[in-house]
């Protein structure tokens, strides 16, 4: 995975929401986990990642450094996967309150 496709990023965001849904992580509310936590999960502006999932002109090319990310995360064991979501969880509150 040297390059990644706005679609394949976006299936891959589904892919993790599937894992994450399935794994019955929610928001403390109870909701379900949003898209917009993964902003903050990879460490990119939330501008940018509308950008990088849109099917829209204005898409934004996956950088080297996130695609990197994008590999590294899915080598995690899923229980560290899931403890990194939890922790991501507060991080997003915080910055969404």
């Amino acid at each position: 995975m040297e390059k990644l496709t706005n679609e394949e990023f976006k299936n891959q965001i589904a892919r993790w929401q599937e894992l994450i849904t399935e794994q019955g992580i929610t928001l403390p509310s109870g909701e379900p986990i949003p898209d917009k936590l993964f902003h903050v999960f990879l460490g990119v502006g939330y501008s940018t990642f509308k950008k990088m999932i849109s099917g829209q002109d204005s898409q934004r090319n996956i950088q080297p450094y996130t695609v990197k990310a994008v590999r590294f995360i899915n080598r995690l064991e899923l229980t560290v996967f899931f403890e990194e979501i939890r922790n991501c969880i507060p991080v997003y509150i915080e910055k969404y309150r």
